[in-house]
């Protein structure tokens, strides 16, 4: 399986990665306490659309939060034979797939827009955002073919603004919010920050808010990602003064396992230093001496996998 973030060629997301193995934005130094993953129990495993009935708030991404969610959410059918529009609060949403579903689907994009938009700050005021559903692999791959990107598997378009899934592609419960989640965080950051490089950045961080937990009705993004970890301790990490560099061949060729993992690890960890890092990044600026931070960067990782 492979998924593509077009900028100008594929990028591999979220989804293959676990089939086969500006108006004075916030800064980021504002984020709270509680929003700290490492201190909470999660309710709900990582990612988990629906929590156990524990007396407590239902996860945000539960069927009965989409019900209430979407209730007053209006859509039509439009010309091409199957496909409907609906329109969300922040969201217009296409697809070939039932109302229920596009109803999923913007409801899990609303919650993630919530999300980051406290995460990382950005002003999103007077933006739609899109998303285009595929119910067939087949047209998928026609419509990713014409954007370039034949082998995807979902994808965020950057010169249509728009996430595109095909649900014939879901390989679990997780799969829809943990794909949403990663392409999103693309367009998101692309739209609201204009940030869509350098390229570990762009998935370290779209793989950091793919991994989340759900603790008292909240998506927490941050969860520890188990198989990243252990791909990184099976595998020797890039040495970070070279990681950082990562082209897109680099990024996405033989070894793009590894640098997922390690760029979801590097901004797990600079999401922890809470010292601004991460609003540098998303304000264009770059990291000037990534060696000093290989120690403190592996000892977080022994840190989280405790």
């Amino acid at each position: 399986m492979v998924s593509a973030f077009l900028l100008v060629v594929p990028w591999v997301p979220y989804a293959t990665f676990r089939a086969t193995a500006p108006v004075s934005p916030p800064l980021f130094g504002a984020m709270s306490q509680e929003s700290d993953v490492s201190t909470l129990a999660p309710k709900c495993p990582s990612g988990a659309p629906a929590c156990p009935d524990t007396g407590g708030p239902p996860s945000p991404l539960s069927p009965r939060a989409v019900t209430e969610a979407s209730k007053i959410w209006e859509w039509k059918s439009l010309e091409t034979p199957g496909w409907k529009l609906l329109m969300a609060k922040n969201f217009v949403v296409r697809g070939d797939v039932s109302v229920d579903s596009l109803r999923t689907v913007a409801a899990y994009l609303e919650e993630f827009l919530r999300v980051l938009q406290s995460s990382i700050g950005g002003d999103p005021s007077g933006l739609m955002f899109s998303a285009r559903v595929f119910a067939d692999a087949r047209e998928f791959r026609r419509y990713a073919a014409r954007l370039g990107a034949a082998n995807a598997e979902s994808l965020y378009d950057p010169k249509s603004a728009e996430v595109v899934v095909c649900l014939a592609h879901s390989t679990g419960g997780a799969w829809l919010s943990k794909t949403l989640a990663h392409e999103f965080t693309h367009e998101y950051m692309d739209r609201v920050w204009k940030r869509t490089d350098p390229l570990w950045f762009a998935e370290g961080m779209a793989e950091y808010f793919a991994n989340f937990a759900v603790h008292g009705g909240r998506i927490i993004p941050g969860a520890v990602d188990r198989e990243g970890l252990l791909l990184l301790n099976l595998d020797t990490p890039i040495p970070l003064g070279d990681f950082v560099k990562s082209s897109r061949e680099e990024m996405y060729g033989s070894t793009f396992r590894l640098r997922y993992a390690e760029g979801w690890s590097l901004v797990h960890y600079l999401f922890s230093r809470r010292d601004g890092t991460i609003d540098l990044l998303l304000r264009g600026g770059t990291i000037q001496k990534p060696a000093e931070l290989e120690e403190p960067w592996k000892k977080h990782l022994k840190d989280i996998e405790r």
